[in-house]
């Protein structure tokens, strides 16, 4: 296969391209094969993704006129669903801290995620240990629906819904990053 070495990894020549004609220069080729490895498995950068905090700041990107809004305090809760399959961890773990770090806990019942049928050991056991240790904190807090076979967008959705509790269900795909407001 074109640009791709005998290993099934990129050769210098994808690497070279001018996709990668300055990311990952700083890292050892050892890392860098790591990080090409995954853009390959994920179609983005994974191994970025892993080296973030879960909860890092991000700017402010609300037009000026919205900055200033007020919203009523006793607006209804959510249930908030994420969709994935075959997602990196961190990805997920970081969507899962911003919903929690910028939405009003008052807000917030609970968080779904739903397993469209990944087949990554890693959403599985260091997934499931997450969502224990947090709901060891916050009983129920945390929900997994996992599929046993992929059925796709619409009826994960419907999944998610089907198991939210508050009167709002806010669907969302898991790599996401909710920001401030």
């Amino acid at each position: 296969t074109p640009g791709k070495g005998e290993d099934g990894l990129p050769d210098s020549s994808f690497s070279d391209s001018s996709l990668f004609a300055h990311w990952g220069q700083e890292l050892s080729p050892d890392n860098r094969r790591v990080a090409l490895k995954t853009f390959q498995y994920y179609g983005y950068n994974a191994y970025l993704s892993d080296r973030l905090s879960l909860s890092r700041p991000i700017p402010d990107l609300r037009p000026d006129g919205c900055r200033n809004i007020t919203y009523p305090l006793n607006l209804p809760q959510v249930s908030i669903v994420f969709i994935f399959v075959n997602e990196a961890l961190s990805v997920i773990l970081r969507s899962i801290h911003s919903a929690i770090n910028r939405t009003p806990s008052h807000l917030l019942k609970e968080i779904i995620l739903v397993d469209d049928n990944s087949n990554n050991d890693e959403l599985k056991e260091k997934l499931q240990d997450f969502v224990s240790e947090t709901n060891s904190q916050r009983p129920g807090f945390i929900k997994i629906v996992r599929h046993t076979r992929q059925e796709g967008l619409i009826r994960s959705r419907v999944s998610g819904w089907r198991v939210a509790t508050a009167p709002v269900v806010a669907l969302f795909d898991a790599h996401v990053e909710f920001n401030v407001g």
